[in-house]
């Protein structure tokens, strides 16, 4: 699913439609073969969240067309959420990151050892690791330079 179309009035979202991601043409101007996942599925949702009559900002589902043209694989669905990394293998990440400084590759290795019903893979450690690795940027903000002056 992802997000289509959108109203809004101001900052505020007052209607929007989400889309299969099968949902869409493609036309290629490439003179090779070309494949693509767009296929026209009509699967959609509208919401919409009015401003009149609404005191409490609810969001209305106004529509849902609940068909696809092409066979759903759920097991695509169950390797997304088998992906996820729980609670405790977060903080393990976190502490191998922020207090031993411990690089991904052997980061990686060393989960895959502790967890081994879970499949790891480089990209989700990587995005993982980034959330917890402080950055030179960030060592120098205003909190920092604050903490590194009462230090002095």
């Amino acid at each position: 699913m992802i997000k289509d179309k959108v109203v809004k009035k101001g900052s505020d979202i007052r209607w929007r439609m989400y889309i299969c991601e099968h949902r869409k043409k493609y036309t290629s101007n490439s003179m090779r073969e070309t494949s693509t996942k767009k296929m026209l599925c009509p699967w959609h949702v509208n919401a919409s969240c009015p401003k009149v009559n609404n005191p409490d900002s609810a969001v209305f589902i106004n529509k849902i067309v609940d068909e696809y043209n092409y066979v759903l694989n759920t097991e695509a669905i169950a390797f997304r959420e088998d992906k996820r990394f729980s609670e405790e293998i977060m903080d393990d990440i976190q502490f191998l990151t922020e207090h031993c400084r411990i690089g991904a590759t052997a980061q990686r290795r060393y989960l895959e050892e502790k967890y081994s019903f879970h499949i790891f893979f480089s990209k989700n450690i990587y995005v993982t690791i980034k959330r917890f690795h402080f950055t030179a940027r960030s060592l120098s903000n205003d909190t920092a330079q604050m903490s590194d002056w009462l230090d002095n």
